[in-house]
């Protein structure tokens, strides 16, 4: 009897030590809860990626001024500066305009594709105005709009400064068309040393039509283009200098539907 009794209870110790021994199970859930790292883009790489063109636009059915706060960027508009890590565009918006102290080395030409710029998405037809404050006196230092389809094709209107196609102060648009580059306009052409202009891209359709003006002057059209851009394009601000630093200012941005 005392033998079955010791028998007994070597078989529970000998089960407590099994079950001590056992590793604790985890369910599915909180495993991957416990185990699966942080997720989420940081501020800086989102504001500097230009990324795909988003596929749905804002469509402009009404006049729209867009003001620079001290607090920020208006909503659903983006700040690009593609080398911030080796090279930043310092920028405020205290004057109630947008401020930039343009470094060397920022241009939307080549492979440089480091050029600072201020962009919202935008579906149809639509103009876009913006007046720019800017002095450039070297080759080639430009500033103005842009709409954007991708890294290899898009189009640039901007006060500046020499260029590809000659000339030195005034206006230019130039295109993108996969590997080709074309200046439509040259400041040999719209020539300007005007340290104050407006600027004016109007899209009906496929074509785009440019404008500039001094303030208070009259609309003198530049050129006009017809790309096959989708319907969906990011349009802008772009400054490029690939000169000595100096600054350029955004005095204000307009949207609205298009003249016809």
């Amino acid at each position: 009897m005392k033998k079955l009794f010791c028998v007994l209870c070597l078989a529970l110790v000998m089960t407590g030590c099994s079950q001590s021994n056992k590793p604790e199970s985890v369910s599915p859930n909180t495993a991957s809860r416990e185990t699966k790292p942080a997720t989420g883009t940081s501020p800086a790489t989102n504001a500097d990626s230009p990324g795909p063109v988003p596929s749905a636009g804002e469509r402009i059915d009404r006049p729209v001024e867009v003001s620079f706060e001290p607090s920020g960027f208006p909503p659903d508009w983006k700040w690009l500066d593609p080398d911030r890590a080796d090279n930043p565009t310092k920028y405020d918006l205290k004057s109630g305009g947008l401020r930039i102290e343009l470094p060397t080395g920022k241009d939307l030409f080549g492979e440089n594709r480091t050029a600072p710029r201020l962009l919202k998405t935008i579906a149809g037809d639509f103009e876009i105005e913006t007046k720019v404050r800017f002095d450039p006196r070297e080759s080639y230092q430009g500033a103005g709009l842009l709409v954007f389809r991708n890294d290899s094709n898009y189009l640039r209107l901007e006060r500046g400064f020499g260029g590809l196609g000659g000339g030195d102060n005034g206006i230019r648009l130039d295109i993108r068309e996969d590997e080709a580059y074309e200046p439509l306009a040259t400041p040999e052409k719209f020539p300007t040393d005007a340290p104050t202009v407006e600027l004016r891209l109007r899209r009906i359709g496929r074509e785009f039509t440019a404008f500039w003006r001094p303030p208070g002057g009259e609309w003198k059209e530049v050129a006009r283009y017809a790309p096959n851009y989708p319907e969906t394009v990011q349009v802008g601000l772009i400054a490029c200098n690939t000169a000595g630093p100096l600054p350029v200012e955004f005095g204000y941005i307009k949207l609205a539907p298009p003249v016809r």
